[in-house]
């Protein structure tokens, strides 16, 4: 890797998405961080941010007053991900950022000059090169499902919702989980904390 040389990863969005770790540790979210991964090894740079800008406007409430309304604004295109746990490169991504929420990343600058870790979105950079590992580890695990021929029919469950209550296929598929042979894909809800814990142990 070349010291001092960065790379985000910023995707354009039509709704509001962050990165949940949770997704990301179960396989269901692993486009953003597998761009920054390979551009990274390409290019030899180390992983900055993975973000999602959201390019659509909500609707505002025109009663309220105009410093409220820029507020509002600025907290609606504010962009949601995780950035490395590293004060000057927040910096570089916010130049007017001191100290207090920042208005383009979502981080959060403490009085003393330190990342409030509750109220950002952060990760140290050894785990972000732990969850490059996790990443590519999970991928390859796929790929090998995919060639052995593993195909089965098996949606996630997560929080009592399924993709298949919005999907437009389902007189295609026929998945019934009352049918012999038909399963969901229970993803447990974990705390980061417990998310961490996983993707160490099976790095």
């Amino acid at each position: 890797m070349k010291a001092g040389r960065y790379l985000r990863i910023i995707d354009y969005k039509s709704s509001n998405n962050f990165i949940k770790l949770n997704d990301v540790a179960y396989g269901m979210q692993l486009q953003l961080l597998t761009y920054l991964d390979a551009a990274c090894k390409i290019e030899e740079l180390e992983p900055a941010a993975v973000l999602y800008f959201n390019l659509i406007e909500e609707k505002l409430d025109k009663r309220k007053s105009k410093e409220e309304i820029e507020e509002e604004i600025k907290k609606n295109f504010r962009m949601k991900g995780l950035l490395v746990a590293d004060v000057k490169l927040i910096k570089m991504m916010d130049k007017s950022l001191e100290t207090g929420v920042s208005d383009i990343v979502p981080a959060y600058i403490k009085s003393d000059g330190n990342i409030s870790e509750q109220k950002s979105s952060v990760a140290t950079k050894e785990q972000f090169k732990l969850l490059q590992k996790y990443i590519m580890k999970t991928i390859k695990n796929i790929a090998k499902e995919i060639f052995s021929g593993n195909i089965d029919i098996k949606p996630y469950y997560k929080n009592k919702s399924t993709p298949c209550d919005f999907c437009t296929y389902k007189a295609i598929c026929q998945f019934d989980k009352n049918k012999f042979g038909n399963s969901y894909n229970y993803i447990p809800n974990l705390s980061n904390e417990e998310v961490w814990e996983k993707i160490e142990n099976e790095t």
